[in-house]
Order: structure tokens, then sequence, then C-alpha cells
């Protein structure tokens, strides 16, 4: 097997038995089904198994659907579930926000983990060894993020991509790119990982977003947004209707996540806050040397690149703030995270009372540490936010407003949320962009 893979649309047989395996796994998980029904299938000859890339298409080696060493139409149909699992779960964008550089084969496991821990829950077959929490060690019910601590210390230095034991190949001779459908009967390894949708390297052959497959071209990240909610609601009904038990913990948990609304419309208020922060708007791109257009081949040309937009949270932890505060607060932070104009990784945050505590760089809000309780002066934190290096380019700030505030902008832009105190908002500064959000119940801390 080589590494080059190229792609090309589906026949109509393995079109066929696609759409087949595809409601085998609309009857097994039907709240998967704006997902399973959203991806984009390719044929990508020589893959070895089946994998997604950011914009969710979804890579079918045609060998696993058709002729001599097909899988089963279960075993397609696991497969699917499990590579959906990854879109779903964003595990593309957790990946980056972890310390680089990032083992994508430890990440493989740790993601198929998460992934195979609730298709066990929900009743679905995965083949022998499959990839579990218990397999890398590790109780079940966790985040990949733990596992992925859990056994990064054996996988430290990743065989190069396509090399035996790559991103592809299970150490116990299962398939670690599906997870789930293991090919160790339909004669050998996969060689390939799961690809760039599941926080691995892309795999040979992976298209670019405005590349088009059957007239269609990849999914722009609001788009996949929406589908996520639309299945997050399908998992809360599913579970309502049907009980509790009808659908694994671990998915109910990640609904309600996603459904967990932030009172801010964070994705139009930070864009209005950059543009005078940085010289274009969130979103928008430039051409750069600096990493070259997948498309070049005897000539490079410029590759696409966003701007780093770096953000300061600067959190109100005084007395005055209520846990009912704090929980708005944290809904806040969790908004920021979400938002597609700021990549995690470029995310402090700074507790503030009279005093500025140490900056925590987060990629969850179950992280932040809640240091304070004292009196407030949030100008300490706004400075403190401003110094940190490399600066910021907004700094928000949290908080029920009764503090002073700095007479003079600064470097960064200025946005002030005001919680449950519609009053204080109108001596927020004028140069900053301030809105007012309700506080929540302190039960919901």
């Amino acid at each position: 097997m080589t590494n080059q893979v190229t792609v090309r649309e589906l026949s109509a047989d393995e079109r066929g038995v696609y759409h087949t395996a595809n409601l085998v796994a609309f009857e097994a998980m039907p709240y998967f089904a704006d997902a399973l029904f959203s991806v984009i299938p390719v044929a990508a000859p020589g893959l070895g198994t089946f994998a997604v890339d950011k914009h969710w298409r979804l890579y079918l080696d045609p060998a696993r659907l058709i002729g001599q060493g097909a899988w089963s139409v279960t075993q397609v149909a696991t497969a699917l579930l499990h590579e959906v699992g990854h879109l779903l779960r964003v595990h593309a964008d957790r990946a980056a926000v972890l310390a680089q550089p990032l083992s994508h084969l430890a990440w493989n496991y740790a993601a198929d983990a998460e992934i195979n821990d609730d298709l066990i829950d929900a009743g679905v077959v995965l083949p022998v060894d499959p990839v579990t929490p218990a397999a890398l060690g590790c109780e079940p019910g966790g985040f990949a993020e733990d596992y992925y601590a859990a056994i990064l210390g054996d996988y430290q230095d990743d065989p190069a991509p396509g090399s035996a034991g790559g991103n592809g190949e299970q150490a116990d001779g299962g398939e670690a790119s599906a997870g789930a459908a293991s090919d160790s009967g339909a004669g050998g390894q996969a060689e390939f990982g799961c690809g760039s949708g599941s926080g691995c390297e892309a795999n040979p052959g992976e298209l670019i977003a405005e590349d088009t497959i059957g007239g269609r071209a990849g999914i722009d990240p609001a788009t996949a947004d929406l589908i996520r909610e639309q299945v997050a609601i399908a998992v809360r009904d599913h579970a309502g209707s049907k009980g509790r038990g009808s659908v694994p913990a671990g998915m109910r948990r990640w609904a309600d996540k996603v459904l967990t609304t932030p009172a801010v419309p964070w994705r139009r208020v930070l864009r209005v806050a950059i543009r005078r922060a940085v010289g274009q708007a969130a979103g928008r791109t430039d051409y750069s040397m600096a990493r070259p257009s997948r498309r070049s081949r005897d000539v490079l040309f410029p590759g696409l690149r966003g701007p780093k937009i770096r953000v300061a949270i600067v959190v109100d932890t005084s007395g005055s703030m209520g846990s009912g505060d704090l929980a708005a607060a944290l809904a806040e932070v969790e908004g920021v995270l979400r938002t597609a104009a700021v990549a995690r990784e470029h995310v402090t945050v700074l507790t503030v009372d009279a005093a500025a505590a140490e900056p925590q760089r987060i990629s969850r809000v179950r992280d932040i540490v809640l240091i304070g309780g004292g009196g407030t002066d949030m100008r300490v934190g706004i400075a403190a936010a401003e110094a940190l290096r490399p600066a910021p380019h907004v700094v928000v700030v949290l908080g029920d407003g009764d503090t002073p505030w700095p007479e003079s902008a600064g470097a960064a832009k200025l946005v002030c949320v005001i919680i449950g105190n519609d009053q204080a908002a109108a001596a927020a500064p004028q140069f900053a962009t301030t809105v007012t959000i309700p506080s929540q119940p302190a039960a919901a801390a």
C-alpha cells in the first residue's frame, strides 16, 4: 500500500451499501440521524478504513464496502457511528488545545475510547478488542483528554504516518482509525488514522474546504454547529420519551453541554469587538507563505491564513458576586470557548477581586480555579490582562459592575459583561463594548 490516495465519488454499488449501512446505524442510534445524513461520503481507494475531515467529509475505502475484503453491513454501520462521533464531539478542536506537539496516536486512541464507551452503552456491537477506556487502563465515563493524559507517556514519539504501528494501527492488532470496525479479518491492517476531523493528521487525499465532490463542498463551521445542536435536541428528546437509560450517559452529558446556550451572542459580540483590535475581521483570511497551499506542486503558492485572536477573560470573584452570578460568568466563558472566532489555545482567564490571581490558560470551564472573595477593583484585573505576553487583542470582563473602571482605553479592545446589575452598566467605560445579562439561580452554581 502506498501513501497516495486519490478520492472520487462513490459508485452506484458502493453507494448502495453505504446507504444500507447508514439505515442500520440510524436504527441503532436514531438520535444521530441529522449527523449520519449530513456527512458527505467520499470514496478513498487504498485508505484501508474510514476517516473524516474537518469539513464533515466521510472517506470510505471501497474495499471495505464491496468485494472480497468488505466488512459486513453491521461493521460498516458501527464504523459510521464511530466516525460521526468524532465530528459531533469536535475532537479536532479539542486536540488543538492540548500541549503541542500532539501525539496523534495517543489522541486517536483516547478519542476512540471516548466514542466507543458510549457505543457500548448504546448496545452497538463492536469487534474483538476495540479501543475502550478499560483497554487503555482507564475508568469508563471519562473524557478523551483524561485518557490522553493517562497514556501519553507510552506514545511520546509517534511512528511516521504510514509505517507499521502508525496512526491507524492498534498495538494489539485491532484497528484504531475506525476504532470500532476491525479489519483484522479482512486482509490486513489499516494504514491511516481517523483523519483531520478526529484531531489527527490529515490523511493523504483529504480535500480542502472549497473542493467539491458530486457538486458539494465541505460543511462550514456554522452549519456543523447547527447539526450538533439538532443532534443534541434529538438526544434529549429520545431520553425523555424512552427513558434516560435509552441514551448513553456520555451522550446525555454531551447534549446538555451543547444545549447550554450562553446569554451573550459571543459570535457577534466578539467579531464586532475585535474589528478595531486587529487589522481584519475575525474569520477573514489573508495569504501567507508561512503555510503554503496544499494545492502546491512544483511551484509553491501562498496558503490562506486567518488571524490568531487572543482573548483574556477577567472574572470578578469578589464577595459581592453570588454563586448564581459566578454560574452566569462561567456560562459566558463557555460561550467564548465555543466561538469560531477564537482558538481555545488563545484564551487566558484571570480571576480578580482587589488583586489579580495568576493567569490560567484553560480549554474547559471546569478547569477554572475561582480565587477571591474580597473587594473589587477591575482596574487591577484589566491591567494584569493587558500585561500578558503575548498581549491579548480583546479583554472580556465578567462581573457585577460594582467596581472602579480605568479612565482610558488600553491597547486591547475592552468588552464588559455586567451580570445581574443593569444600573451598573451605565458606569462602564464609554470606550468599552458593554452588555448586560441576568444572574442565574444559585442552585445552578
